[in-house]
Order: structure tokens, then sequence, then C-alpha cells
């Protein structure tokens, strides 16, 4: 008889259950290697395994089980390796319920069995269920029985819910009865949720609450599974619940989020209490309760904001107070003649210009509108560059230490606010231990891993400080703005909520471990960047490249700062023609001398800075672009990166780094 080379090539291909068949060894079962199988059983096979009702094959003198891709969730912790097995073997706790029936399709009677009670443990519990199959004999060509087929399907819930109403139409007049007037009214009236349950969590009788609250009928409820109704995030908690009422404990205070029949989920407490055969369950809505927490928070936050606006203000007043004291002495000294001092006025303004844009774009982090430059990213550099600059910060109290991965994988970030971002978290972990402690910034590969929206690769940077640690209260509203610990007028609370916008705008997050007493690890988990590796990150300011009389089109709508930029760009060497609009831009783009590189501010009134380069692109693809802004680029909503040969430089910036950032895209576009 002749075989294809693949001698399962009547199974199907995208099935675990066939791919299970595939694995096994079969030269050493009791029906021997697949191209010795009879033809009858390899139709029979392709027949199940294409079925999507549950059906298992029993075949030979040892009773070897096949089963399809519908069967599989039946066996719950029996699954693993159970293809290839003797029913006997796998089925040891029912197989004395079934034996009879499986010996009489053997011998060559079909039968049909309907609700068959039969008592499983596959949820690390035993529990009742009830079955419905059939079993027939598999002959072969000659007619000789060579093993069984059987369909089943289960029937537990349909069983329950039939059991648990006639037992509720036949015992109402007992309970009504037995029951005292009192408990009539509580079970009535309450606002609560009462639930009467077997001790494997299945409903037999509920309280009209059900149908005033979540809008269910007793009769939609009676027979039901308490996890079928449960959030898919809880059921792991409810599980461990009906574990603990199966061995007699009392539950108490378990918060689970419950389907009401509108598809909302409402949040319970639900105490549960077991007595013999039945499970009392009650569950206060804690909805309203958190709800009211939710609006507090948001009052709070309000209130914060107030007093973080009126603390914006009196900083930035000190700040242009700073400024205009020292523009207006060196203005005096100059119309005076007189030079000595300015520099350290200049200084001094300098310093407040830069103390006042850090403290925007803390808010603007604080509101996830900052301006990212996303590209490819060596994290291990960015700690190591931070290496001089952290170690004066920390003094000589404090030991760093730093544990990074070798073949640390790259990542898709802003380099700059990420440097920012390690730096703050390096800072609030010296702050936590005020007696002196190590600090340890620590970097990894994180492979498949689940924070929150799916599996995927990360790159982690951790930073673990030694010191006093944090309570679970303090945890839940670190990330939170304007939450802080330190006293008043050393800290903003927008450090930590910073650093999470980060993360998050990167499509990563922030994850804080901590004990009262043992420390805390603050951990950036960033998306893994696969693809070219970029140039290495430098810092702009860092870089002299004078020009050589290259073209630039400047287009900035702020009077003072375009005739600054234009001044100083031309005394770099470069030929400059500056717009205060992007239609005078236009003009510019499709003159006689078309522009080497285009410097616009992103925020332009009517066409904004992106669409100006939308319109020079279409007659001038490759022109290369810096963007200059101060504020969120809604222009760049729907990208989560700068255009192709784009660079951006964030307002406030020095004049030396305006230069060199056109120097440097200059340079990209020509290698």
């Amino acid at each position: 008889m002749s075989r294809t080379a693949d001698p399962f090539d009547f199974l199907p291909r995208d099935s675990p259950a066939a791919d299970e068949v595939r694995a096994f060894d079969w030269s050493t079962s009791a029906i021997g290697p697949p191209d010795r199988w009879p033809l009858a059983l390899r139709a029979m096979l392709s027949t199940v395994f294409h079925t999507p009702r549950p059906m298992f094959v029993a075949a030979g003198r040892g009773r070897v089980l096949f089963f399809n891709d519908s069967f599989r969730p039946m066996l719950g912790p029996r699954l693993a390796g159970a293809s290839g097995k003797a029913i006997a073997e796998l089925w040891t706790d029912v197989h004395s319920d079934a034996a009879a029936h499986v010996e009489r399709a053997f011998s060559g009677e079909s039968s049909v069995h309907r609700d068959m009670p039969l008592r499983l443990a596959r949820h690390g519990f035993a529990e009742e269920t009830w079955w419905t199959f059939s079993y027939m004999p598999l002959r072969d060509e000659h007619g000789t029985i060579i093993g069984i087929h059987a369909v089943t399907h289960e029937t537990t819930r349909a069983v329950r819910s039939s059991m648990a109403l006639r037992e509720l139409n036949t015992s109402l007049e007992r309970e009504i009865d037995l029951r005292t007037r009192e408990r009539d009214q509580i079970w009535g009236i309450s606002r609560d949720l009462y639930v009467v349950s077997t001790r494997d969590g299945h409903y037999r009788n509920v309280n009209p609450a059900w149908r005033h609250e979540m809008g269910y009928d007793t009769s939609e409820l009676v027979g039901t599974g308490f996890e079928e109704l449960v959030h898919p995030d809880d059921v792991d908690r409810a599980r461990d619940a009906i574990t603990q009422l199966m061995d007699g404990d009392v539950v108490v205070d378990l918060e689970l989020r419950v389907r009401a029949k509108s598809g909302d989920y409402v949040w319970f407490a639900w105490t549960c209490v077991p007595d013999g055969d039945v499970v009392y369950a009650m569950g206060r809505n804690t909805q309203r309760r958190r709800d009211m927490e939710d609006q507090l928070r948001h009052a709070q936050k309000l209130e914060a904001i107030g007093r973080l606006t009126g603390g914006i203000a009196h900083d930035f007043n000190n700040i242009l107070g700073g400024i205009g004291g020292a523009i207006e002495v060196v203005s005096d000294r100059l119309d005076s003649g007189r030079l000595d001092g300015t520099r350290r006025l200049l200084d001094a303004a300098g310093g407040a210009v830069k103390r006042a844009a850090g403290l925007t774009h803390r808010l603007l982090a604080y509101s996830r509108q900052q301006a990212l430059s996303l590209s490819d990213v060596d994290a291990n550099a960015i700690v190591r560059g931070l290496d001089l600059l952290l170690r004066p910060l920390l003094g000589e109290r404090l030991e760093l230490n730093l544990r990074m991965q070798p073949d640390l994988w790259r990542t898709l970030s802003d380099a700059s606010q990420l440097e920012s971002a390690v730096l703050n978290l390096a800072i609030n972990a010296r702050d936590a231990m005020p007696q002196g402690g190590t600090l340890t910034i620590r970097t990894h590969n994180a492979p498949s891993s689940d924070i929150g929206s799916g599996r995927a690769d990360y790159v982690v940077i951790s930073v673990t400080d030694t010191g006093t640690g944090m309570s679970r209260a303090v945890i839940e509203k670190a990330f939170d703005p304007f939450f802080t610990t330190k006293a008043i007028g050393q800290g903003t609370g927008l450090g930590l909520s910073m650093v999470d916008g980060f993360a998050r705008q990167t499509g990563g997050r922030a994850v804080i471990e901590s004990a009262p007493g043992k420390g805390t690890t603050v951990s950036l988990w960033l998306p893994r960047h696969i693809g070219e590796t970029d140039t290495q990150h430098a810092h702009v300011a860092d870089m002299k490249h004078p020009g050589q009389g290259e073209h630039l089109l400047l287009v900035e709508d702020e009077h003072m700062l375009r005739s600054l930029a234009r001044e100083v760009l031309e005394e770099a060497g470069y030929v400059v023609s500056a717009c205060e609009d992007a239609h005078e831009a236009l003009g510019v783009l499709r003159g006689e001398n078309p522009p080497d590189l285009l410097v616009t501010d992103i925020g332009l009134p009517g066409m904004d800075g992106r669409q100006l380069l939308l319109s020079a692109r279409e007659t001038r693809p490759d022109l290369p672009v810096l963007f200059i802004t101060g504020y969120a680029w809604e222009a760049f909503a729907d990208s989560p990166r700068l255009p192709e040969r784009a660079n951006l430089l964030t307002k406030p910036f020095s004049v030396r780094a305006l230069v060199d950032a056109v120097a440097e895209l200059l340079d990209a576009t020509r290698r």
C-alpha cells in the first residue's frame, strides 16, 4: 500500500490536537507507527480532527486515545501528555463509570447516554458534572472492530439549572413556612445582593436586588457559575475564594467587578459563609464609594493645581525679575561705558532662562505634551554618560553602582528626555537616603513581557535605592501629578508624573516596587527597537560646525527670535531668508534660489510647520528640516516620530545649539 512522505497528511495543519499526534512517538505505542495504521482508522481520525464538535477515538486493544481540538478543554489538567494514552489510564477517576459502555462498543454495540453524572477534578477540586455522549464501534474494511469513536458534550449547566429550579419549585412552600417574616423583609428590600449557591459557586437562589441593581431575573441566574459574571481580570481571585469555601473557610471583603445585564461592570465587596452543601453570600455595592473617592481625588488635584499655579506664578516672577534686573543693570553700565561685572550679570540671566525652561518642560511632561524626537537609542550609553554628572550630585555618603547588560537591546526613545528621566529618578533616590546608602542603576532585556498592553520585548532601566521606601498607599499615588512627600517648597510633585508620562509616550510605562524600610525601585520599561543603528546620541551644544554659504529658510512668527536667529546664523556663515509665516515661506521655496535647509517653528499662524514641510516636499522631497518648538506638537499627534531628514530643537535654546543643530542636520544629509 502506497504512503505519502507525510504519514499524517490526513490531519489538519492548524490544529493543536493534530500537532500533539504528530509529536508523539507512536513506534512504542500499542498501535504501532502511523504507516501501519488501518485505512479505516486514518479515515475516522481525519473526520474527527476536522469536526468542530467534541469527539474522540480509542483505537486498538490498548484503547489508545485520540481527540480533536473541541475535546481538549474537557481534559483540564489531564491535557499534558494525554495524546496516545490508554483511555483507562487517562480517565482513572471516571473510567469505572464508563468502562461498561466502552466495552459494549468494542463488542459491536452502539449506545447513547444523556446527562450521565461524572465526578471530575478539572480546576484543582472535584466537582459534579453531567455529560451526553454516544459510543460507536469502529470497523475496518473487513468488518473487524479496530476501536471505538465517540461524540460528547457537557450538559452540566443545563442539568444544574433544571435541578435547582426543581428544588426551588418543590421547596418553595417549605421555605416560606420556615423563614421568618424578618428574614423575608431583609431578603426582599435589601439593596445588597444576596446569593444562595452551591459550594463550588453555582447560584441556587438570589434576592430581588439582583433585578433592581443588576437587571437580572432569578431564572436567568439560577444554575449560573459565580465566576461567569466576574470581570476577567478578577476571575483568579474569585476562584481562590471558591477554593477557600470548599475548604470550609469564610471569605470576607472580597472586592470583585460583577457584570450587570447591560454589560457594565460594577464593584461589589462580598462576604461568603459556607454552611453544609451551600454558601450564603452578600455583596455590597462599592462602586458608589469608589466614584466618590475619584471625585474627591479630582477635587484634590484641582486644589493642587490652584496651589501650583500660584507657585509657578511666584517662581516666574522671581525669574523674570532676575532677568529684567540683570538687563537693566547691563544697559545702564553700557550707557556709562562700563563693562565690569556684565559677564556675571549676563550669566545670571542665562541661568534664570534655563530654570524657567526646566519648569515649563516639567509641566509639558506632566501633561504628556512634550515633543519627543524618537530615535534609535542605546540606554547603556545614556546611563554611562550620566555617570560623571551623578557622582558629584550624590555626594560622598552615597555609593553609585552601575549594572548594565552588555548585549542590551536598542530602544526607540528620545535620548534627551530619557537622560532627564533617569536623572530625575536618581535625584529622588538620593533624597530618599538622607543618611547615605547605595544607588543602583541597572539595565536589562525583558523578552515577551506583559505590562498591560500585551506581550512584547522591552528594555528596562531600573533605579534602586536603599532608603526609606514607600507604603502601598504612597505607591498608588506616586505617579499622580502634584503628589509629593517632600516638605513645602522642596518639590512640585511633577517629577515621577513626568517620568511616567514620558515612558507612556514612547509606548512603555514606569513601575514602582517598594516597601517601608526596604528601599524603592522605579523601573522604566521602554519598547525594544529593531532596525538600523542610528548615530550615537550626543549633546548638540558640544558640536561646532561653521557654515559654508548654504541657503537657509527661517520661518518664525516671533519677531525678536526671528531677528536674533537670522543674525546668529548669518554670522555662522549661512545665507538666511527669514519669513514670519508659511505663506511668505512658500514664495521663497518656489523662487529661483531654493533653500538647502528649512528651519521652521511648528506653531505658526494659519499653516503650521508640518503643513509647510509637506507642501515644500511636493517639489523638494529631500529637503531637510529643523523644527523649533516650545510646546505640544499637535501637528504630529498622528505620528509617533518625526519625518525623515528632520530634527527637533526645543525652545528656549542657546544660539550655539541652534547653529550646531543646523550644521549637524546639513552634515547628515550630505552623507
